[in-house]
């Protein structure tokens, strides 16, 4: 598929969706155990707030106000972290968000308008391929937005000339296989819990099929979802000194995600009892080695410095490395 072809096809698909709508079970999982993790890894209990505090200390440690964000969307969580920002005390800063769509750059500005926010925040319509920054920055920002990137070592590579010294590059992100596929040994152990899963489970909200047996399907194909996740880590790790790591996801990403986390519901004891069992099990793994996490929020800097990290893992051996073990990807036929 042609580079432009996906622009069109990316602009399209978000255009009218909720970017930030997740089923009633992922509120459960995350309520109950992701904000363990954060609080363990940064100290907070508040995703808002983590943001708020790495982002303020990089403009305020550097003296240079400017956050870049990478693919704000409609800027909706930019918009919540600067409000938390102000509310903190931190007043000197910018967003500057960088973002493909029109149509939600002006969602962006509609959003701003007339608030307190207004001075906090400017917006860039720009294909990141082609981004070259004229000035260095104090901080910067991916929220969900490097899995949609082709151009990965472009866009580190900017972000490591022009981030300030002792600056902070702050992401949370999809580090899966390409295209939210899953990894043979991931795969091996979903396919054995769908064996034994309810059926009302296996009905697939986003593309309207009922998958009997697990398809482990590729979403690069369409647009840029997914289109280089699983490089994104190890192009970090090459380029840039972690300081705080937080990591998991794995098995139990299908059961909590937009397709098929619809179907549990957490005022029901079976399905929260199962989520829980399963969690227990994917951090266990991850920790082990056997499986490698899907999801990271963490910290970086082009300095070296102490890690702070969840589990004692290490960003390195958080990499999955394609191998021969790796089969092509089964033929979808609804695709």
């Amino acid at each position: 598929m042609e580079h432009a072809d996906r622009i069109a096809q990316e602009i399209s698909f978000f255009k009218d969706m909720d970017l930030n709508a997740l089923p009633a079970i992922y509120s459960y999982w995350s309520n109950k155990y992701l904000v363990e993790l954060l609080n363990e890894g940064y100290g907070s209990y508040d995703l808002f707030e983590v943001f708020a505090r790495e982002l303020g200390e990089s403009v305020r440690t550097t003296g240079n106000p400017t956050i870049v964000s990478i693919g704000s969307g409609d800027a909706e969580v930019e918009c919540a972290i600067a409000a938390r920002m102000l509310d903190l005390g931190y007043t000197d800063f910018c967003f500057e968000c960088l973002e493909l769509s029109t149509f939600l750059i002006d969602r962006a500005r509609e959003r701003v308008a007339g608030t307190r926010l207004e001075a906090h925040l400017r917006f860039v319509e720009i294909d990141l391929t082609q981004w070259a920054p004229a000035a260095p920055f104090g901080a910067c920002f991916a929220n969900h937005s490097l899995h949609h990137i082709v151009a990965l070592e472009h866009v580190f590579d900017q972000i490591r000339a022009h981030l300030a010294p002792n600056g902070s590059f702050l992401t949370s992100d999809m580090i899966g296989r390409n295209g939210h596929m899953r990894w043979p040994e991931t795969l091996a152990i979903i396919n054995a819990v769908w064996q034994v899963a309810p059926e009302s489970w296996k009905y697939n909200r986003a593309l309207k099929r009922l998958e009997g047996e697990f398809i482990n399907w590729d979403c690069s194909s369409h647009g840029f979802e997914g289109i280089r996740a699983q490089d994104i880590l190890p192009l970090l790790v090459e380029r840039f000194h972690f300081h705080r790591l937080v990591a998991w996801g794995g098995i139990i990403d299908p059961f909590i995600d937009r397709a098929f986390g619809h179907n549990l519901d957490p005022n029901i004891d079976f399905d929260r009892q199962f989520i829980d069992t399963l969690w227990q099990t994917n951090r266990t793994l991850v920790s082990l080695g056997v499986i490698k996490p899907t999801q990271m929020i963490a910290v970086m800097k082009n300095e070296p410095g102490s890690l702070v990290s969840c589990d004692d893992l290490d960003p390195a051996r958080c990499v999955r490395v394609p191998d021969a073990l790796v089969a092509a990807a089964p033929v979808d036929p609804a695709v």
